[in-house]
């Protein structure tokens, strides 16, 4: 389903939440809610204002499961819902959400390989940790996510000489 007048508006709303007028942009996107509330990308673009450009987290995981809800094959979601809770450190259900969303078509793989290594991480799982990252940096062409990752690989080695000594 096309809704390319409804996509040109979230554009629109874009534009005003990069320039910093984010009750101008939430109040097009609300509005455009009445026209198509089953539109998940629009659900998308809210809960990701509501996430990033206010203090509203609660709204903005409605809207993304929201979006999932309407649009289940539809990627953007579960990797904004994943990092929140992955931010919040609720790493099972942001494993979750992240191991969901990276089988989906037109996924950004290296940013849920990334976040996925990251919880595995903070839970302690070094190894898997690292099997994520060196994946995601297999999957990367930007040298800035290349050396980001290579850095958490690093991180990730010198944990586990670390938890070697421990013991």
């Amino acid at each position: 389903m096309v809704l390319e007048w409804i996509d040109n508006y979230m554009k629109k709303a874009e534009s005003l939440v990069y320039e910093d007028r984010i009750d101008e942009a939430l109040a097009i996107l609300n509005d455009l809610l009445y026209e198509e509330p089953g539109y998940a990308k629009l659900h998308n673009v809210i809960g990701w204002v509501y996430l990033y450009y206010t203090d509203e987290a609660a709204k903005a995981e409605m809207h993304f499961k929201t979006a999932m809800k309407f649009d289940p094959t539809y990627a953007a979601p579960y990797l904004h819902l994943g990092w929140m809770y992955l931010s919040r450190g609720v790493y099972v259900e942001a494993l979750g959400y992240l191991e969901q969303g990276l089988v989906k078509a037109g996924a950004n793989k290296v940013a849920f390989m990334e976040y996925i290594g990251q919880a595995y991480e903070l839970r302690g799982n070094i190894k898997k940790a690292i099997q994520y990252y060196v994946s995601a940096r297999h999957a990367s062409i930007d040298s800035h996510e290349f050396t980001r990752l290579s850095d958490s690989i690093k991180r990730c080695r010198k944990k586990r000489r670390v938890l070697m000594f421990l013991f």
